[in-house]
Protein backbone atom coordinates (compact mmCIF):
# COMPACT_ATOMS: atom_id res chain seq x y z
CA UNK A 1 0.00 0.00 0.00
CA UNK A 2 2.77 2.32 0.89
CA UNK A 3 4.35 1.72 -2.40
CA UNK A 4 1.52 2.84 -4.24
CA UNK A 5 0.73 5.85 -2.32
CA UNK A 6 4.60 7.10 -3.11
CA UNK A 7 4.27 6.57 -6.69
CA UNK A 8 1.13 8.71 -6.22
CA UNK A 9 3.00 11.46 -4.44
CA UNK A 10 5.82 11.41 -6.90
CA UNK A 11 3.68 11.59 -9.89
CA UNK A 12 1.54 14.50 -8.55
CA UNK A 13 4.02 16.29 -6.66
CA UNK A 14 7.35 16.37 -9.70
CA UNK A 15 6.80 19.19 -12.21
CA UNK A 16 9.33 19.24 -15.11
CA UNK A 17 11.37 22.34 -15.01
CA UNK A 18 12.00 23.09 -18.55
CA UNK A 19 11.53 26.12 -21.08
CA UNK A 20 8.69 28.44 -22.43
CA UNK A 21 7.93 29.16 -25.89
CA UNK A 22 5.50 31.92 -26.39
CA UNK A 23 2.44 32.66 -27.77
CA UNK A 24 0.86 28.93 -27.53
CA UNK A 25 -1.40 29.73 -30.33
CA UNK A 26 0.62 31.88 -32.83
CA UNK A 27 -0.92 33.89 -35.65
CA UNK A 28 1.40 34.22 -38.32
CA UNK A 29 1.43 37.99 -40.81
CA UNK A 30 2.76 39.15 -43.98
CA UNK A 31 6.26 40.31 -43.48
CA UNK A 32 8.07 42.91 -45.65
CA UNK A 33 8.89 40.34 -48.69
CA UNK A 34 6.06 39.65 -50.51
CA UNK A 35 5.15 35.74 -50.58
CA UNK A 36 6.57 35.50 -47.04
CA UNK A 37 4.87 35.47 -43.84
CA UNK A 38 6.28 35.48 -40.17
CA UNK A 39 5.50 35.28 -36.34
CA UNK A 40 7.29 36.34 -33.38
CA UNK A 41 7.63 33.69 -30.55
CA UNK A 42 9.33 34.53 -27.34
CA UNK A 43 11.66 31.93 -25.72
CA UNK A 44 12.43 31.97 -21.78
CA UNK A 45 14.80 29.22 -20.65
CA UNK A 46 14.06 27.95 -17.03
CA UNK A 47 16.98 25.79 -17.30
CA UNK A 48 19.90 25.87 -16.08
CA UNK A 49 21.86 23.56 -18.38
CA UNK A 50 20.55 23.77 -21.40
CA UNK A 51 21.51 27.44 -23.37
CA UNK A 52 20.70 26.40 -27.02
CA UNK A 53 17.64 25.52 -28.08
CA UNK A 54 16.59 24.31 -31.74
CA UNK A 55 13.91 25.63 -34.26
CA UNK A 56 11.67 23.27 -36.23
CA UNK A 57 8.28 23.48 -37.85
CA UNK A 58 6.41 20.80 -39.02
CA UNK A 59 3.18 19.58 -40.30
CA UNK A 60 0.03 17.84 -39.29
CA UNK A 61 1.86 14.35 -39.86
CA UNK A 62 5.30 15.95 -37.90
CA UNK A 63 7.03 16.41 -41.14
CA UNK A 64 9.50 19.21 -41.55
CA UNK A 65 8.66 21.89 -43.42
CA UNK A 66 10.99 24.67 -44.62
CA UNK A 67 11.41 27.77 -42.71
CA UNK A 68 13.73 30.34 -42.09
CA UNK A 69 14.77 32.46 -38.83
CA UNK A 70 17.74 34.80 -37.54
CA UNK A 71 19.20 31.47 -37.02
CA UNK A 72 18.13 28.03 -36.11
CA UNK A 73 20.14 26.87 -33.31
CA UNK A 74 18.97 29.88 -30.54
CA UNK A 75 21.80 30.79 -27.77
CA UNK A 76 19.49 31.41 -24.42
CA UNK A 77 20.85 32.04 -21.06
CA UNK A 78 19.49 31.07 -18.02
CA UNK A 79 16.06 32.75 -16.96
CA UNK A 80 16.57 34.98 -20.11
CA UNK A 81 13.85 35.68 -22.90
CA UNK A 82 15.22 36.06 -26.42
CA UNK A 83 12.41 36.77 -29.62
CA UNK A 84 12.82 34.70 -32.63
CA UNK A 85 10.61 35.39 -35.95
CA UNK A 86 9.94 32.48 -37.98
CA UNK A 87 9.32 32.89 -41.26
CA UNK A 88 7.66 31.12 -44.12
CA UNK A 89 6.61 30.65 -47.78
CA UNK A 90 2.78 32.52 -47.50
CA UNK A 91 1.99 28.96 -49.88
CA UNK A 92 3.44 26.66 -47.36
CA UNK A 93 1.52 28.59 -44.44
CA UNK A 94 -1.46 26.25 -44.97
CA UNK A 95 0.39 23.18 -44.20
CA UNK A 96 1.85 24.50 -40.88
CA UNK A 97 0.80 22.94 -37.87
CA UNK A 98 3.21 23.06 -35.06
CA UNK A 99 6.64 25.37 -34.25
CA UNK A 100 8.83 23.99 -31.89
CA UNK A 101 11.79 24.21 -30.07
CA UNK A 102 14.19 21.72 -28.67
CA UNK A 103 16.76 21.94 -25.92
CA UNK A 104 20.19 21.15 -27.32
CA UNK A 105 23.03 19.90 -25.06
CA UNK A 106 27.00 19.85 -25.71
CA UNK A 107 28.30 16.87 -25.71
CA UNK A 108 30.80 15.83 -22.80
CA UNK A 109 33.06 12.92 -22.98
CA UNK A 110 31.45 10.46 -20.49
CA UNK A 111 27.73 12.20 -20.36
CA UNK A 112 25.42 9.41 -21.71
CA UNK A 113 22.36 10.11 -20.89
CA UNK A 114 20.74 14.10 -21.49
CA UNK A 115 17.00 14.97 -20.33
CA UNK A 116 16.10 16.66 -23.21
CA UNK A 117 12.96 18.81 -23.78
CA UNK A 118 10.69 19.84 -26.71
CA UNK A 119 7.96 22.49 -26.61
CA UNK A 120 5.58 23.48 -29.30
CA UNK A 121 3.19 25.87 -30.39
CA UNK A 122 -0.02 25.35 -32.34
CA UNK A 123 -0.71 27.42 -35.09
CA UNK A 124 -4.70 27.97 -35.49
Amino acid sequence: MFRYVFMIMALIGGYANAHQFLPTYPKFEHSFITGVMYTKMELFNKRNDVEYYELNVYDNNWNSIAFASESKIVQVNYLQTKSVNVYVKKEDLVRVTYICTESKHKRESGQNTVIASQICSKVK
